[in-house]
């Protein structure tokens, strides 16, 4: 591997020049965006040896054909391609695998039309330097793992999507460069249009936003999505109102198998404690009163739904109501897995009390296991 890592132009063409003369299959451009976009030189667009390319703050230049006969795995960050670039690309790496676009601009028509493409990472990124249009639209009619994160700035829509199996929603709203909100229920409107382009996925991943518009939802008595999801990840705080979202995504996952939940922490967000002093007056409250009602309506809990499991555990007043609610009503339910957090809150003592209240809840189903690890 060959990582250059130069601030100006006049620095890097000898030092590329050679790399690529070596024949290297990997090649690392790492350039400051300080220093402004830079042209790769024409030699790094035609060669028959790279399997790995990284680059950052590059601009394409326009007159130039890319052949890339060997290329597996590319990464662009904080660069400039247009649409027409994009298909350079899919036509002169016919081997390529892997495509990331990170924090990029200038393309409106991701048509990712490559027969050997299997993973595509886009990351969303505003720039006051470059116009964009208002509809970012893809089609991947060969890839199988699908990530799209970042701000959900503009409106984007998802086309020949078939294929993917494996599906990540991790977007936040747009906020504009004032901080103001901007068409925020238009947001919310695509982030679920997003969704229902992915009902078909068999894994799911999908971030806090997403689940904070799933409890909007369910709060509104808007019925929710029907999916035929296998294993869905929900990266949560876990605080009350993700418990309605997580309600509203279990009821409309009758075929879920497995459910993950990746807490996300927030430093003092509780005083330490607080998540077993107040769990017990939690289950007297909305969000546990409302787990309750909605039992009838998760059919994952009673035909399909046999592995929960939480990482990065730190105790919050939602969380035993919520492990109540999974092992009360989990007919087929078999591992509970709890992997707790290494925080200074997270003591020995602490979790052996975490553990007295999972041994005494309630459970459905004779063959669940809770295992809480450390």
């Amino acid at each position: 591997m060959t990582t250059v890592a130069i601030c100006y132009p006049k620095d890097y063409e000898g030092w590329i020049l050679y790399a690529v003369k070596s024949n290297i299959e990997e090649l690392f451009l790492e350039f400051n965006q300080d220093c402004c976009y830079w042209c790769p030189p024409r030699c790094v667009y035609r060669n028959s040896s790279f399997k790995t390319l990284n680059l950052w703050s590059c601009k394409f230049i326009r007159d130039v054909q890319i052949s890339w006969n060997l290329l597996a795995k590319l990464t662009l960050r904080f660069s400039v391609l247009g649409d027409q670039d994009v298909h350079k690309i899919m036509v002169g790496a016919p081997k390529l695998e892997f495509l990331e676009l990170d924090s990029c601009c200038g393309y409106d028509d991701l048509n990712i039309d490559s027969s050997s493409l299997r993973t595509l990472i886009v990351r969303e990124s505003e720039s006051v330097e470059f116009e964009y249009g208002p509809i970012m639209k893809i089609s991947a009619p060969n890839v199988q793992t699908l990530r799209l994160s970042g701000s959900l700035y503009r409106k984007c829509i998802l086309m020949n999507v078939q294929s993917v199996v494996n599906a990540t929603l991790n977007l936040r709203p747009h906020t504009g460069f004032n901080g103001e909100k901007k068409n925020l229920k238009g947001q919310q409107d695509n982030l679920m249009e997003l969704v229902r382009s992915l009902k078909h996925v068999e894994n799911l991943t999908l971030g806090a936003w997403c689940v904070e518009v799933l409890a909007l939802r369910e709060k509104k008595r808007i019925p929710s999505q029907i999916s035929t999801h296998k294993c869905v990840t929900l990266s949560i705080h876990m605080k009350e109102d993700d418990l309605f979202g997580t309600v509203n995504l279990l009821k409309g996952s009758p075929a879920l198998q497995m459910l993950i939940i990746d807490m996300q922490y927030v430093p003092y967000e509780e005083p330490k404690g607080a998540g077993l002093a107040d769990s017990k007056n939690f289950y007297n409250s909305n969000g546990a009163n409302y787990l309750a009602s909605q039992a009838k309506h998760v059919k994952c809990l009673l035909h399909h739904l046999k592995t929960v499991k939480i990482t990065q555990f730190v105790a919050k007043t939602s969380v035993f109501p919520f492990l109540e609610f999974i092992l009360k009503n989990g007919k087929v339910l078999e591992n509970v897995v709890i992997i707790a957090k290494r925080v200074d809150t997270n003591s020995p003592d602490y979790l052996l009390k975490v553990a007295q209240i999972l041994l005494s809840l309630p459970r459905a189903s004779s063959r669940a296991v809770v295992t809480l690890l450390n």
